[in-house]
């Protein structure tokens, strides 16, 4: 197989946590631990039976925004994540993915620096792993304002030409209800006609109040890829739209695991050979390696081990990262 291509990962699950204490010890950063076996259950899903919900994956990257939460931060973790990932995993298509407006410390930080740090980051890394075609996604966050979700696509369109290659939108619902997608409408409009792929965090979990999100961003948002989608598995209706719009889900095997989005494994198995059956496009990624204790070659032999996936489709689906990537493509959906 050829170098792997790894879509969805986000920074603050992407730094290994020895690089974290370091981090965290050269910031003064206050922890609620002083034991660095503490730290690392702190900032990983370290109990092989995963967390209770998203909720609980939310109080970890509580601690991993903070740490990252400076220019200097920022910059050394987006240059390890690279790093890492090729040495570790001969990754040499990779999209990081960070909000940061969660790394200003709430205005108190530049929102500027902390993005030009993440290029600094990504430049020096791009000088070190040269096989790398590695490029940033900033975040907008469901329980922001419409102006503070309008600044980070600004910021994103701004510093396009040094390496910002896509929009996100993620976090939890504002109140446990079904967010309205099409308040942050006209800012993917914006990113599209500036150039920037696009791609949205929609149908991990919520249940039928999650697949009727996926309809609704497949409408109005009209996304390049989806990160996760995998409540769309098994509704006809919403492979049918997600066939004919071309549209590439950014699936997290074991991420889907330890947050219980997915029950188990024959769950995991069930949602593969659904999209296989029904031409759903899909690439596989990590979420965040290190955090969720996993690499993405695990990924795949978790697949191929449970039947998932045969290694002809493992293989398709890594070259379909390839070629859905941001970076080296400027990929786009079909529009239908």
């Amino acid at each position: 197989m050829e170098g792997l291509a790894e879509l969805h990962t986000h920074l603050g699950g992407s730094v290994s946590s020895d690089i974290l204490w370091t981090l965290a010890h050269e910031q003064g950063i206050a922890l609620p631990v002083k034991d660095y076996w503490d730290f690392d259950r702190l900032v990983t899903v370290s109990d092989p039976r995963g967390v209770p919900d998203l909720n609980a994956l939310d109080a970890i990257y509580h601690w991993t925004e903070l740490i990252q939460s400076s220019p200097l931060a920022v910059e050394v973790s987006v240059h390890a994540a690279i790093g890492g990932a090729y040495r570790s995993q001969g990754i040499t298509t990779l999209e990081l993915r960070f909000n940061p407006m969660k790394r200003n410390r709430g205005g108190e930080r530049d929102l500027d620096h902390i993005i030009l740090a993440a290029i600094r980051g990504l430049d020096r890394a791009s000088l070190e792993y040269p096989q790398v075609r590695a490029g940033l996604i900033l975040m907008m966050d469901r329980t922001f304002t419409p102006r503070q979700n309008e600044v980070i696509v600004e910021k994103a369109i701004g510093w396009a030409a040094r390496g910002i290659v896509g929009i996100d939108i993620a976090g939890p619902r504002p109140g446990g209800a079904r967010y309205d997608y099409r308040q942050v409408q006209p800012m993917v409009e914006t990113a599209r006609e500036a150039g920037l792929g696009v791609t949205i965090h929609v149908g991990e979990e919520g249940g039928d109040m999650g697949r009727e999100e996926i309809g609704e961003v497949l409408e109005v948002l009209r996304p390049d890829r989806i990160g996760h989608g995998i409540l769309a598995a098994g509704d006809d209706e919403l492979m049918r739209g997600l066939r004919e719009a071309e549209v590439v889900l950014e699936i997290c095997p074991t991420s889907n695991l330890l947050t219980k989005a997915l029950a188990d494994e024959a769950a995991v198995h069930d949602v593969f050979r659904a999209f296989v059956e029904n031409g759903v496009r899909f690439t596989i990624a990590t979420d965040g390696p290190e955090m969720m204790h996993t690499h993405l070659r695990d990924e795949l032999d978790l697949l191929l081990r449970i039947g998932a996936l045969t290694q002809e489709e493992l293989a398709e689906a890594n070259a379909r990262g390839h070629d859905a990537s941001f970076v080296r493509g400027r990929f786009r959906a079909a529009r239908v």
